[in-house]
């Protein structure tokens, strides 16, 4: 589902404005895989209701050109049947082994950009919680070594960067790579981490 990633942020607020808002597809232009745009709008409002109707019963990672999905084989069954032409597989995990698990560790047969452990969402008072020097500091630490760290995420970038105010209500998240590299994002301040999301990679 190539058009998957303009779903960004994943918000309930954001994707209601997709499903009931026909003026959030002003102004944008659409390349994905030469769609038509009806048909790119069609996807994007039927995926939006989807992941709004059954967000307590699934996890996903909006990526692109794939968009992964993880769930229960009924909810799966349910996804396949709505999403068939743009479904390429699906992979089944040892339900013994997924017992294990908490509700913010995610199985997947790849790691985040191949190597990181973990997404580490922050607070969404951040703004509110870090001086300055703080900010410059956990600035440095995501950007300056790709090995252990890295923000995908625009909006935290910017903020942190200093280039932009953060946006209210918008989640902000970047990778490490293991729990090790952890240990510098609570020394700059405990009030950083909202929620750790592990991946498991089998």
């Amino acid at each position: 589902m190539p058009c998957a990633s303009w779903l960004y942020p994943t918000t309930d607020e954001h994707l209601t404005k997709i499903v009931t808002d026909t003026s959030a597809f002003e102004g944008h232009v659409f390349y994905e895989n030469m769609i038509s745009v009806k048909k790119f709008k069609t996807i994007l409002i039927q995926l939006a209701s989807f992941i709004l109707e059954n967000r307590n019963k699934i996890k996903f990672r909006i990526q692109s050109p794939v968009s992964i999905f993880y769930g229960n084989k009924e909810i799966m069954i349910e996804m396949i049947n709505e999403f068939w032409e743009y479904w390429t597989g699906i992979t089944t995990t040892d339900p013994k082994k997924v017992k294990l698990l908490n509700n913010n560790t995610v199985v997947c047969r790849r790691l985040p950009l191949g190597k990181y452990g973990y997404q580490i969402h922050v607070n969404r008072k951040i703004s509110y919680k870090l001086n300055e020097n703080q900010r410059d500091l956990l600035y440095r630490y995501l950007t300056r070594n790709e090995d252990n760290a890295t923000i995908t995420n625009h909006n935290l970038r910017q903020w942190l960067s200093g280039a932009g105010a953060i946006h209210y209500g918008q989640e902000g998240y970047f990778y490490v790579k293991d729990e090790k590299a952890l240990t510098p994002i609570y020394m700059i301040s405990e009030h950083i981490v909202d929620r750790v999301v592990k991946f498991v990679k089998v």
